[in-house]
């Protein structure tokens, strides 16, 4: 989970919730007599994840009245059991607060948000951080229309639910996808160093994963932004410090809006609605304008949410 950057300069932001610092595990009403709709489960991380989890909340509070539960992380202590008491559906934020749901799943439906992966047997419906495949390939296309092939290095372990995602958006947008599964950053480094030798700048573009077990921004990422910067190839991604260093653009979460998405999508769910662990679709756009002047992309600087470098 990475956290948005300051927005002092290009990006249109509210207030943050003020962070509460808890020994165990705090109960937050609404404000309302009514009984809430959805338990939300959160841990108690530092900032800035937490501002992150946070407004999520938020956004879930658009959509439906919310219960928030507070995980401590106070590890010598044990936790209480977690408790239903008039909600419909449990939605558990972050990874921690995934495993403590799970043992509300025989009393209501849980979704996970807030982490990449699906998780359970079968897994538990939710939305990933990982940005949808569809609305990477529309942002690409729309900068860069002769794109035809899309190189992407995977993980199988953190990104296999994804690659049958990815190969059907490819096809909607009339690309080819070039998926290729490794296991470390040695591997990836490899791969990419050839990737990029050959590709063809006029067709040829890189998805570059966010998993740091592939690409770290202080190693393996300044190789690739200078090998593809000097053969003008398109590299996107879904994350934002990805475009800080250089790469075209990236769409990133819109945490507010995917908490409303979270709310609506649970509350479904929990009246009968199929749901599955998806991809997200509430997302924020960022934009290198130094990269796509080199690339000579014309792109309206005023339709993203973030602008790097900062003028």
């Amino acid at each position: 989970m990475h956290p948005a950057p300051s927005r002092a300069s290009s990006h249109r932001g509210g207030s943050l919730p003020a962070a509460l610092v808890l020994a165990f595990i705090v109960f937050f009403g609404t404000g309302r007599a009514a009984a809430a709709d959805v338990l939300a489960i959160v841990p108690q991380i530092r900032e800035p994840y937490r501002s992150v989890l946070y407004q999520m909340v938020d956004g879930m509070r658009r959509t439906a009245t919310v219960r928030v539960v507070e995980l401590s992380t106070d590890t010598n202590r044990p936790q209480p059991a977690l408790s239903i008491q008039d909600e419909k559906v449990a939605i558990a934020l972050g990874d921690r607060a995934v495993s403590a749901a799970a043992a509300l799943q025989g009393q209501v439906p849980v979704v996970a948000g807030a982490i990449v992966v699906p998780v359970g047997q079968p897994p538990m419906p939710g939305l990933s951080l990982e940005a949808d495949p569809g609305e990477l390939f529309r942002q690409l296309v729309a900068l860069r229309p002769g794109i035809r092939t899309v190189h992407w290095l995977y993980r199988p372990q953190r990104s296999n639910w994804l690659l049958k995602r990815a190969q059907a958006a490819a096809v909607k947008h009339r690309l080819t996808l070039a998926a290729v599964a490794v296991d470390n950053a040695r591997a990836a480094a490899q791969q990419y160093q050839e990737i990029l030798s050959r590709a063809d700048s006029t067709t040829d573009a890189l998805w570059l994963s966010q998993d740091p077990a592939l690409v770290s921004n202080d190693s393996a990422l300044p190789d690739i932004l200078g090998k593809a910067w000097a053969r003008n190839i398109v590299v996107f991604s879904g994350s934002v410090q990805h475009v800080a260093h250089g790469v075209l653009f990236a769409l990133t979460p819109d945490n507010e809006a995917m908490g409303s998405d979270l709310a609506r999508l649970a509350l479904a769910h929990a009246g009968g609605a199929p749901m599955q662990f998806e991809p997200n679709r509430s997302l924020q756009r960022a934009i290198n304008r130094r990269t796509a002047e080199h690339l000579g992309i014309n792109a309206a600087l005023g339709d993203y949410d973030f602008v790097f470098p900062a003028r």
